[in-house]
């Protein structure tokens, strides 16, 4: 156990200070946010739906649209939240709005939906009450800002519980990008760590030496432990950070932070999917650092793994408008995007709770399978030089027990290894 720790030690400390590091850490975060606002205006402004959510209904208690004009055709009227409730819960509607009773002095007005409510739809109802204001300015009593701002929209998705206010549901709606984002940094900076070490120590024959200290099993096992200790660090100093900044925006009354709430539960759930993709993608990594020649080919198969990744973003829109559909589900089963996707699924919607223990289970399962088959991959292929194994030969040394490894490597094809 003292090697074991004092190989993590020395990864935690060797890569704390590297330059590379220091960036993902720091300096990315900031090109994060740029990132996530192109991302948001994209996915969310440009590309949404009014109608996603079918036909929309509203009540109005303020009296201001009894004689409705140019309603769209997917708005239906309601004399009471009650029945409105009832229509929304029977499938007839998709999302219902009422116009609050104090709307013509403050703009009140909520939005309850099961999901989160696209940005077109928004417009849609801003023209819809403004072109029926317009007609009734002899009538009503009211400021004339009401026409230049027609709302002041409370947004409650009902199957999350949460509530958004209209100027913080941008910034909230950043949050969940933002978290996911910082998950992949922090797991594909560590792992990549990982590989290129193990690459490097072999190219160099430093490995050679270590071998005769520690155990190749130590070696795996520290250099997992300490550089899944820096990407924890990672995590914490972004997540740490994202807080701090909500707080301070807060009390410094910057408008486009007001109201925004970092959810607990996607933190602690963000921690969980953290540690088991990291031990996935680590213990994947360190096989291939063991059985590639060069840095150069390592990083090629990083890359097909951090595609992987971000595959969930390319579907933005169908996560924000439906996130209980088939392609989002199936997406956060799946190991290597699990993550990302049930993050995501969980911001803006209620997952049932089977859905994300599932999630967990095979994310789990699948981890300490590669953590296994790497294992024994990295044993066999740490001291081996000038030949790249065929998937038969890594198979057959998976399927062995340990102690044929040896076995193994002499039945395999001739290399140049150390002690031969």
């Amino acid at each position: 156990m003292k090697k074991i720790l004092l190989v993590a030690w020395r990864e935690f400390y060797f890569n704390l200070r590297r330059r590379a590091f220091l960036f993902a850490a720091f300096g990315a975060p900031l090109i994060t946010v740029a990132l996530m606002l192109v991302v948001f205006n994209v996915a969310v402004g440009g590309h949404s739906d009014p109608e996603s959510l079918g036909r929309i209904g509203y009540v109005d208690r303020a009296g201001v649209l009894a004689q409705a004009l140019e309603q769209p055709d997917y708005f239906v009227s309601y004399a009471t939240e009650e029945e409105a409730a009832a229509a929304l819960e029977a499938g007839e509607i998709g999302g219902y709005f009422v116009v609050r009773r104090n709307y013509l002095a403050v703009g009140a007005v909520h939005f309850y939906a099961p999901s989160a409510m696209p940005a077109a739809l928004r417009r849609e109802i801003d023209t819809f009450l403004v072109t029926n204001l317009l007609t009734q300015t002899q009538d009503l009593q009211f400021p004339t800002e009401r026409l230049l701002d027609p709302f002041d929209m409370t947004i409650i998705t009902l199957d999350s519980g949460r509530e958004l206010t209209s100027a913080g549901t941008a910034g909230l709606f950043l949050v969940p990008f933002i978290f996911v984002f910082v998950f992949l940094m922090a797991s594909q900076v560590s792992s990549g760590f990982l590989m290129s070490g193990v690459v490097e120590e072999k190219s160099t024959r430093i490995m050679e030496i270590l071998v005769t200290s520690v155990t190749p099993l130590q070696m795996l096992v520290g250099k997992v432990l300490g550089l899944g200790a820096l990407g924890l660090l990672q995590f914490i100093v972004w997540v740490g950070g994202g807080f701090l900044i909500v707080t301070l925006g807060d009390q410094a009354n910057l408008e486009f932070l007001q109201g925004v709430v970092i959810p607990l539960d996607v933190t602690v759930l963000g921690l969980l999917y953290f540690v088991l993709s990291y031990l996935l993608l680590g213990t994947l990594m360190a096989g291939i650092g063991a059985v590639a020649n060069t840095e150069e080919e390592s990083r090629q198969w990083s890359g097909i793994f951090s595609l992987l990744a971000i595959i969930p973003f390319f579907f933005i829109t169908q996560f924000l408008e439906n996130s209980g559909s088939a392609l989002p589900v199936i997406l956060s089963l799946i190991p290597f995007t699990a993550g990302p996707s049930m993050l995501l699924r969980v911001a803006f919607a209620s997952v049932p709770l089977g859905e994300i223990v599932l999630s967990l289970g095979l994310l789990l399962l699948s981890s300490v399978l590669v953590a296994w088959a790497s294992a024994r991959i990295f044993r066999w292929a740490l001291l081996m030089y000038g030949k790249r194994p065929t998937p038969r030969e890594l198979w057959r040394v998976i399927r062995s027990a340990p102690q044929e490894s040896a076995t193994t490597i002499a039945q395999s094809e001739p290399v140049e290894a150390l002690g031969r």
